[in-house]
């Protein structure tokens, strides 16, 4: 799975923001998600910045207090050269579209497509890209949109709505009523393949009307098969039970999920790919290994320290040899 957080953009954007000509003199975003990238390439190169149809209209947005620079145009018709301005292309059509737009503006001529993340097949639709990203792919700013949704896991808490306090989560009376009135946080527009909660089997009911009530649409919810929240926190095993079971869905190929330290548990455990909420952090199997080998090294260290205070040389390099293997 490629999976690009909004950092990622900024940074692809900061990367490749010598590549744009000099010469630019208007940003114009294809709603809605290319207006996320116009937007962080115009304020970073202070130019005037509209929307696709605002700017056929002839119309700039208002600029606020910004400092304008010695080129800056204040009116459409005074622009030279326009950089119009697409996250990505999976297909082309979006961009095919743009250009037919544009056909009668008069500034044919005079308009540079920037994509900042294309296919090897959509590469053709742009004068300018900064970045291959091949297919499977989303997206942090719209992947509550996605169709391929119907591959991707989700934990309820944290994610689709608000975690319960430590008052209401009392495995009881106040946890029904958080279960029923919980503030929902996002409302994904397709429908999700799989939830897989650490909730309870038991209030099975009660997340299915909450679920209803909202209109989140799934196919399938996995609960935890436990009797009380004592059960559950004794366990400890919150991410190794999200894990067992995404492993095990090959259809699957994401999970979002809220916790830090779950997140990076599960893409570990299942050497696939998560994505936190909680941190807008996305791990693979790669920085998932990197970080438990970071924690290791760091622990290991420690260790060392510790033995060289307690015990004679020889006995500190056995455990270095044999027992932390360093």
């Amino acid at each position: 799975m490629n999976f690009r957080t909004i950092s990622d953009l900024n940074k692809t954007i900061n990367d490749n923001l010598h590549r744009i000509p000099q010469d630019i003199d208007i940003v114009v975003g294809v709603p809605r998600s290319g207006m996320l990238a116009a937007s962080i390439i115009s304020l970073l190169l202070n130019l005037p910045l509209s929307d696709l149809e605002s700017f056929i209209r002839g119309e700039l947005y208002t600029n606020g207090n910004t400092k304008h620079n010695s080129k800056w145009v204040n009116s459409i018709e005074e622009a030279k050269k326009v950089l119009v301005v697409e996250d990505s292309s999976q297909s082309g059509r979006s961009m095919i579209e743009t250009k037919e737009k544009l056909k009668k503006s008069g500034f044919k001529d005079k308009i540079i497509y920037l994509i900042i993340y294309v296919t090897y097949k959509t590469v053709c639709y742009a004068d300018l890209y900064f970045e291959i990203c091949n297919s499977p792919r989303m997206f942090e700013w719209n992947y509550l949109h996605h169709s391929g949704l119907m591959n991707v896991c989700f934990d309820i808490d944290g994610v689709l709505c608000v975690d319960p306090t430590e008052n209401e989560n009392d495995d009881g009376k106040r946890y029904k009523i958080f279960l029923q009135n919980a503030i929902l946080r996002v409302r994904p527009t397709a429908a999700i393949g799989y939830l897989i909660t650490s909730r309870l089997e038991k209030y099975r009911a009660d997340t299915e009307d909450w679920l209803k009530k909202n209109g989140i649409l799934y196919h399938h919810l996995i609960m935890m098969p436990l009797q009380t929240k004592e059960e559950r926190l004794a366990s400890g095993s919150h991410g190794k039970f999200k894990a067992e079971y995404y492993s095990k869905l090959k259809d699957t190929n994401l999970f979002i999920e809220s916790e830090e330290s779950q997140a990076e548990e599960i893409a570990f455990l299942t050497k696939k790919a998560v994505y936190c909420v909680g941190n807008q952090k996305f791990y693979d199997e790669s920085n998932s290994y990197k970080r438990k080998a970071e924690r290791r090294y760091k622990f290991n260290n420690k260790i060392v320290k510790i033995a060289k205070w307690i015990f004679p040389q020889k006995i500190r390099e056995f455990l270095k040899k044999y027992v932390l293997k360093i």
